[in-house]
C-alpha cells in the first residue's frame, strides 16, 4: 500500500525569551487507520539551519506513529536557539490528521504569544509518495 506524504514547514519563527520547547501536538480522528508523523526542528540563528534533537526520538529526525482516535506530541528544546527557529512536520495530507506547533515555557508549558502555528496555516513545501520498498518519490 502506498502512503502518500506531504512537507509543511511553519517558516521561521522568531523565538520569544521565555521559549524553551518547540512542541508538536498530532491528532489522529481516523477511526480505522494510523498514521506516522516525522518532526523535524532547525536553528536558524546564524543565517544556515542547525537541526536539533527532537524527542522521543532524541533524534535530528524523529518519526512516530499515531494510532486511531490518538493523539501525540513531540518536542524539541529551543532555549538555546538565539533568534530564530522552524519546525517541519512530514506527515499524510489526511484531514483527519490534524498537527499544530507551539513555542512554549519550560514547565507548566505555556504556549508564548506569536509562536503558535496551526496545520492551516503550515505551508506545504513538497509532497512524495511511497513506492515499494519503502522508496519516497518526489512530486
Amino acid at each position: 500500500m502506498r502512503e502518500a506524504r506531504a512537507t509543511y514547514s511553519t517558516g521561521i519563527l522568531r523565538k520569544a525569551p521565555k521559549t524553551n520547547y518547540a512542541l508538536v501536538d498530532v491528532v489522529n480522528l481516523s477511526a480505522h487507520a494510523a498514521r506516522s508523523v516525522t518532526v523535524q526542528v532547525f536553528d536558524w540563528s546564524s543565517g544556515s539551519p542547525v537541526a536539533l534533537k527532537v524527542s522521543p526520538c532524541d533524534a535530528r529526525i524523529c518519526t512516530v506513529r499515531v494510532g486511531p482516535r490518538r493523539s501525540v506530541f513531540l518536542f524539541a528544546n529551543v532555549s538555546r536557539v538565539q533568534f530564530k527557529y522552524e519546525v517541519r512536520v512530514t506527515q499524510s495530507p489526511d484531514r483527519r490528521l490534524i498537527t499544530n506547533v507551539t513555542g512554549v515555557t519550560g514547565s507548566p508549558f505555556a504556549p508564548q504569544v506569536g509562536e503558535t502555528v496551526l496545520q492551516l496555516q503550515l505551508v506545504k513545501l513538497g509532497s512524495t509518495r511511497r513506492g515499494k520498498g519503502g522508496v519516497s518519490r518526489q512530486r
